[in-house]
């Protein structure tokens, strides 16, 4: 009994140590998939980071070129006042052709002078009268003038307008004023960033309509921020702070045109209340992002089916490990017969519920003592194989076991007549082999007991022992 623990102790160590081996592999392939999304939420986390940072450096860049080409309209629409005011007719025709010469510079697209009584000359020397000029002075924290809208009140057409006095002797006596369409403006922003994806647009601050942007071909004052979802994280409130204050930050927000949502930079122009907003998609912005999920996702996937790999190869080595180790546990190393301990577990479960029909033979080889002694142990253990295959060769594999060192057993599923039939035939094998077996056999016909079985067969065995011994006439062998 002894041996049984220990042996049951082995076999749940194995199984123990191949339970360990599958909630390792669980376990590693759990913090495989919390570390993938741990890194891909830091690249995304990083990538818009990044996309932002680099927005506003964009947006910053466009705010001083658009102040300087402002300023360099500015300083040409004055030099051109100070030609003018040498001449002595304003609606010469020699003025007119100094319009025209200078129109479409800098992106000025009309040239023309309001003169003291209200009306304008353009630049192709037409005059008229407008019934309405609205017209705004300069701003208090720029260095441009404002705007005019030179078309009827019910256009969506907005123009800028630069104007500069024309003074003779100290005195006012015309404005120069050059037009531009904000749209115009757009050909001087090169958006070079994020492969050309990124869009500039100009935003008035007092009402967040559309100035000019490098998406359309014409301003449409139909983009209203306000009105736009936010991403999470950001809030109008701020943006209106911001605008307010005169200071830029960042936002995405959610564009219908893109159907997706927009990361952007904004910063203050610096006059008439304009912000210049830098955006980019967002499928442009985690565009790395994504290949590089994927690319995780390939490896996690890849060591997903290592792991599962490996799992069943573990498995299926446990599986044969513990087959292997409950084989040596309960079969004879020498003869290949399934061992005491195999005979054991059988007899437990008999001793539970006996078969219906059931037979056993037990069986002694004779004279192995005297063959160790006389010709060696590989002489004993040949003839020890011998009587083994003679039996598995009549029984099988399942039903013959090594009980002792010259003992064996059989349990046969047969009844009594054709086991003995069986055991004979096996006797005969081993005695043409030149060895000689003892056997006895008994039935669970004639005892109801397991044991008592074993006792009857092993009696008979003795009773063949002695007959065998009695021809031979030696009784000290007799065992």
């Amino acid at each position: 009994m002894e041996l049984k623990n220990k042996i049951k102790i082995v076999l749940n160590k194995i199984t123990r140590h191949g339970r360990e081996n599958i909630a390792a592999a669980v376990i590693l392939k759990i913090f495989i998939g919390i570390g993938f999304f741990v890194v891909l939420w830091l690249l995304r986390s990083y990538s818009a980071d990044f996309c932002l940072r680099t927005l506003e450096q964009k947006a910053e860049e466009a705010q001083r070129d658009i102040y300087i080409q402002f300023s360099a309209i500015q300083d040409n629409l004055e030099m051109l006042a100070n030609i003018i005011e040498t001449e002595e007719d304003l609606t010469s025709e020699h003025v007119a052709n100094i319009l025209r010469l200078n129109a479409d510079k800098n992106v000025v697209s009309n040239l023309g002078i309001i003169l003291e009584d209200g009306s304008i000359m353009e630049q192709d020397g037409t005059l008229f009268t407008p019934e309405e000029i609205s017209r705004l002075d300069s701003q208090d924290e720029g260095e441009f003038s404002g705007s005019i809208n030179l078309e009827d009140d019910e256009s969506d057409t907005l123009f800028i307008l630069f104007n500069v006095p024309i003074e003779k002797d100290g005195k006012e006596v015309g404005t120069l004023y050059g037009v531009i369409e904000p749209q115009d403006l757009s050909k001087y922003f090169e958006v070079n960033i994020f492969d050309g994806n990124a869009n500039v647009f100009i935003i008035d601050s007092h009402n967040m309509d559309n100035v000019m942007d490098t998406v359309h071909d014409r301003v449409e004052n139909v983009h209203e921020l306000k009105n736009f979802p936010l991403k999470k994280g950001y809030s109008e409130e701020q943006i209106t702070k911001d605008f307010e204050e005169g200071v830029g930050g960042r936002t995405a927000y959610f564009s219908e045109t893109s159907n997706e949502y927009l990361y952007s930079a904004y910063e203050p122009v610096g006059f008439y209340d304009w912000f210049i907003m830098v955006t980019v998609p967002e499928s442009t912005v985690f565009k790395e992002t994504e290949y590089i999920g994927k690319v995780l996702l390939g490896l996690g996937i890849y060591e997903a089916v290592i792991l599962l790999i490996y799992f069943l190869w573990d498995v299926i080595h446990t599986r044969k490990e513990v087959r292997a180790k409950e084989r040596m546990a309960t079969t004879d190393l020498l003869t290949n017969l399934k061992n005491r301990n195999a005979f054991e577990q059988t007899l437990a479960r008999y001793e539970e519920q006996l078969p219906a029909v059931l037979s056993c033979v037990y069986a002694d080889a004779n004279g192995l003592h005297e063959l160790n002694n006389s010709q060696g142990h590989a002489a004993g253990d040949k003839m020890l194989q011998t009587v083994a295959t003679s039996f598995l060769e009549l029984f099988g594999q399942e039903q013959v076991y090594r009980i002792g060192g010259d003992e064996f057993l059989v349990f046969a599923g047969m009844d009594l007549a054709g086991t003995f039939e069986k055991a004979l035939a096996a006797k005969k094998k081993v005695g043409e082999a030149g060895y000689h077996v003892s056997i006895g056999a008994s039935s669970a016909e004639e005892n109801p007991d397991i044991s008592a079985v074993i006792k009857s067969a092993e009696q008979k065995m003795y009773e063949d022992k002695k007959r065998y011994y009695m021809e031979l006439g030696d009784r000290r062998k007799m065992r």
